[in-house]
């Protein structure tokens, strides 16, 4: 099979003993003459995984980090959020800006902390982060940053929320994003609540967990458009 460069994921299926290109998903044995629409998350996130369960096949991929590549193969996969967090890290990169952008990541997530950090650098964008509140607070004294992700639910239920507002207090013009798993847990629609966005002050409200594609995609919206004040 032809070496690749870049970043990418495979499988590795053992009734073929080769590699299945998922772009290309046409000679796995459950999967035979389809092919995996990758612009679709959700479809091949479904597909790659009940290969991997019917097949015993192994998940092989690799990305970029900070300019230096990561190879990896993973014999198990527990779920598809697992499938999901290697999507994040190998999809597709964008044109990196002229000059690094900063993102602040606020999320008592560690996990979250790290997948979405490793795909804003891919990308191109200088990345800091942030587990609370106050920690957030103190990195924006040291320095302004040309977006804030935020987590809705930390240590309070709504600490997203007030700290939005705070945020648009005192930093005139920095955007915002809320991201919560509120409505995943509760089954109520906080996606285009309006009235909260407008008493945070945030530019946008998006639920857990977003789509790598929605997530840049609103970012690099987001920075563009963005004016200081």
């Amino acid at each position: 099979m032809e070496k690749k460069t870049g970043s990418f994921i495979q499988v590795y299926c053992p009734e073929l003993m080769d590699m299945i290109n998922p772009g290309e998903w046409t000679d796995c044995p459950y999967y035979r003459g389809q092919k995996l629409d990758m612009s679709n998350t959700e479809e091949a996130l479904k597909q790659i995984f009940r290969c991997h369960v019917q097949c015993d096949c192994k998940i092989q991929y690799q990305y970029y980090d900070g300019g230096k590549l990561v190879q990896k193969v993973l014999d198990s996969v527990e779920d598809q959020e697992s499938l999901r967090r290697i999507f994040l890290l190998v999809s597709q990169p964008t044109e990196k800006p002229d000059k690094k952008k900063k993102i602040l990541i606020v999320d008592d997530d560690v996990d979250f902390l790290g997948m979405h950090s490793a795909v804003l650098k891919n990308k191109g964008y200088e990345v800091t982060t942030a587990p609370s509140a106050k920690k957030c607070l103190q990195a924006l004294e040291k320095g302004r940053p040309d977006l804030v992700v935020l987590d809705v639910m930390m240590e309070q239920f709504d600490s997203g929320f007030e700290l939005s507002k705070k945020i648009k207090k005192k930093y005139r013009g920095l955007p915002v994003m809320l991201l919560t798993s509120i409505g995943h847990q509760t089954g109520l629609d906080f996606s285009s609540n309006a009235e909260v966005l407008r008493t945070t002050g945030a530019d946008i409200l998006l639920d857990k967990p977003v789509s790598p594609e929605v997530f840049i995609a609103e970012i690099e919206r987001l920075t563009a458009s963005k004016k200081k004040g």
